[in-house]
């Protein structure tokens, strides 16, 4: 091969490892451990996404929220239409909830039983800009955004 070929693709090769590197840095920004839990706390969060959608909000009495106590490890807000609260325990990026409690109104829309089946799906969290919730296969099933 000729020199200014081989200059060439090594040049190709060392800009694709330097994306590749400053993308990990940068997913590598998220909040974990006491560091996500101080960071829950700063604000409420609104469900914006189900399974990687977009959800349609005349399918809810309300649209989902979650609040996060740290100094008592609770967690509060509404489902779609009850609410709920109950405890949560954050290590490193997993994330458990329970037992909760819920109000047993009765609701239009299929809206609060989606959100349901997906949080009880709930295993591991990252927290950056967003809020995003994964079951244990590694599937984004839900996602928030500050309110």
């Amino acid at each position: 091969m000729e020199p200014k070929l081989i200059n060439t693709m090594k040049t190709k090769f060392l800009a694709v490892i330097c994306v590749i590197v400053l993308a990990g840095l940068q997913s590598c920004s998220c909040k974990k451990g006491a560091e996500a839990v101080t960071e829950l706390s700063k604000s409420s969060w609104e469900l914006a996404e189900i399974n990687g959608k977009a959800i349609n909000k005349p399918d809810y009495a309300k649209i989902p929220e979650l609040k996060f106590d740290p100094s008592e490890s609770r967690v509060s807000g509404n489902s779609g239409c009850n609410s709920i609260s109950g405890t949560f325990k954050v290590e490193e990026d997993k994330i458990t909830f329970g037992p909760l409690a819920q109000t047993k109104m009765a609701c239009e829309g299929s809206g609060e039983n989606q959100f349901t089946t997906a949080f009880n799906t709930v295993q591991k969290f990252k927290l950056g800009n967003k809020l995003y919730f994964y079951d244990g296969s590694g599937n984004k099933v839900l996602c928030f955004t500050k309110k």
